[in-house]
């Protein structure tokens, strides 16, 4: 199952939008304030795990679960998120009906919940699917937390050999790793790596990340591979997928997402400011659409503001992003 098209009817700045999502990779940009998380959640928020079905009971590698936690993605407003403002329809292949969500009234804070539009029974509100979605808490340093609990057994040999290849390829580094720890914490499950010159407390915000990117992968290759007949895909959400991490591993990073969301059935989409790992999309998207095969696997979504709305633009290239996103009259550093 592939999402192929949204029409986003009213959500806050969004109003009678459609766009597609690539097959595989998806970056969402756009300059501060054009609600580029708020699009990530909107799509994640359809799915969930529902109670009859097995893979429910297992956990994420990175911590959380696959529902996809409302919690993780809004911060409603009392005064602007009301019942009935927000509506918006996914369109699947392989002959799957569109799914519509609207938000309904409910006792409590928050004062709405999202829903599929004309259905009230138990069960009846979400797709069951597995989805993960990676928020800016992953970011929040280990050093500011209060309380830090280690595991060195979570990951299996073949895992931890897979991971420690990841890591240096992504990150560019040659120094062989000899231990690989889970960290689980107040705000987030990371791995942390040690070698013969540092360790785990000494790593990187950019190596911190990494780690939880790569534990979400290992998540859904997990399901592949105990539940090959319920399996059937899975969607990665990461928001501001760049920070932290330089740009030279930004785009090895892509590459790596790329080849895991073929090999898993996944569809990964990520926001990011970042003008590296832009242009290595759009270097990405110009390759696949000479393929009738592959030409829907990458696709670039722009969020402009227009008219104190937010536009849904596609098929605008990596020039006319720079163009939208460079300082006016330049830099002056003197």
């Amino acid at each position: 199952m592939k999402i192929t098209h949204i029409h986003i009817e009213r959500f806050r700045g969004f109003q009678n939008e459609d766009f597609e999502v690539g097959s595989l990779l998806t970056a969402i940009a756009g300059q501060n304030g054009t609600q580029k998380s708020t699009l990530l959640g909107i799509i994640t928020q359809t799915f969930t795990l529902k109670t009859e079905d097995s893979m429910r009971v297992e956990k994420p590698l990175c911590g959380g679960s696959y529902i996809s936690a409302f919690k993780d993605k809004f911060r409603l407003s009392p005064t602007f998120d009301k019942p009935k403002g927000h509506e918006w329809t996914i369109s699947f292949d392989a002959g799957m009906d569109d799914f519509t969500v609207e938000s309904i009234k409910r006792t409590g804070d928050p004062n709405v919940r999202f829903w599929k539009k004309g259905a009230r029974q138990e069960g009846d509100g979400y797709i069951s699917f597995p989805t993960i979605f990676l928020s800016l808490k992953r970011l929040v340093p280990v050093a500011e937390e209060a309380k830090i609990i280690t595991d060195d057994t979570l990951l299996t040999q073949e895992e931890l050999n897979e991971f420690k290849q990841l890591h240096n390829k992504i990150l560019i580094a040659q120094t062989p790793i000899s231990s690989a720890t889970t960290i689980t914490s107040k705000n987030k499950q990371s791995i942390g790596v040690s070698t013969e010159l540092y360790d785990w407390n000494q790593n990187s915000m950019g190596q911190d990340n990494l780690g939880k990117i790569i534990l979400a992968l290992f998540s859904f290759k997990r399901l592949h591979d105990k539940y090959p007949r319920q399996y059937k895909g899975g969607i990665l959400a990461i928001d501001e997928m760049d920070a932290t991490m330089y740009p030279a591993s930004q785009v090895e990073l892509l590459k790596v997402l790329r080849k895991y969301a073929s090999k898993l059935n996944l569809q990964i989409l990520f926001t990011t400011h970042s003008m590296s790992l832009l242009k290595a999309m759009d270097d990405l998207v110009q390759e696949v659409t000479k393929k009738e095969e592959t030409a829907n696997q990458a696709k670039i979504l722009y969020l402009k503001k227009v008219d104190d709305k937010i536009a849904i633009k596609q098929g605008v290239n990596f020039k006319g992003i720079q163009l939208d996103l460079k300082p006016v009259g330049g830099i002056n550093l003197s």
